[in-house]
């Protein structure tokens, strides 16, 4: 029988958490695990390197905005954004406010109906104190059908949204699930109107084709 040295050992059990840890991290970008959140990973097209960080806000139920994390910006553009798994009820809004504000008709369906939840609205980029940028992540620079871009929500509980509403001209339809805590939602315009306003489908998978882009003021 061949007995393994110390040596051989090591290599061996680092090669499998390497191992696993190739598995655990998909190719969807994101990961979420307990020990540190849940993770965006993604580069930023035509970066120009410096010392910049990356920084995620939340928007509150009162209508402010708060940071909830940062990252540094590695020079070749690769970010590792990890939010907070759990978020404080002050900062939840009840069902209605959590994809959209200000929309009214149509008849949007959450089950259940006690749901709270919130949203990223920014990931702003700084060089040490000031705000120099934001990112968005999507697939276009003019818009087209198939078009869509990437939100991030949260919520206390899974929930099942179904139904559609209309903000300004536009029509949002809702047919999936959000699990509980974090949630990937692409923004996907199905159909664009320069006077009946466009209708625009919230899906909890992504298309692909998608790039972190960066903006500055």
């Amino acid at each position: 029988m061949n007995i393994l040295s110390f040596k051989e050992t090591i290599l061996f059990l680092s090669l499998v958490i390497l191992a696993n840890t190739c598995f655990n991290c998909g190719d969807t970008g994101t990961t979420s695990d307990e020990s540190s959140g849940y993770c965006i990973r993604g580069r930023i097209t035509s970066w120009t390197p410096g010392q910049k960080t990356l920084h995620a806000y939340i928007r509150s139920s009162n209508g402010s905005s708060y940071s909830v994390s940062s990252c540094p910006v590695a020079s070749d553009g690769s970010f590792n954004l990890c939010l907070p798994l759990k978020i404080s009820d002050t900062s939840l809004s009840s069902s209605d406010s959590i994809f959209y504000t200000g929309c009214s008709g149509g008849n949007v369906i959450f089950d259940p109906p006690d749901v709270r939840g919130t949203e990223l609205i920014n990931f702003n980029i700084k060089s040490g104190d000031s705000v120099i940028g934001y990112l968005k992540c999507n697939n276009y620079e003019t818009l087209f059908q198939g078009a869509y871009y990437l939100k991030y929500i949260w919520v206390n509980k899974r929930v099942n949204v179904t139904g559609s509403t209309i903000c300004s001209s536009d029509t949002l339809v809702f047919n999936g699930t959000a699990v509980s805590e974090w949630n990937k939602v692409s923004v996907i315009y199905n159909r664009i109107s320069t006077t009946a306003g466009a209708t625009i489908l919230y899906k909890f998978s992504e298309p692909g084709g998608a790039e972190w882009k960066y903006f500055s003021y």
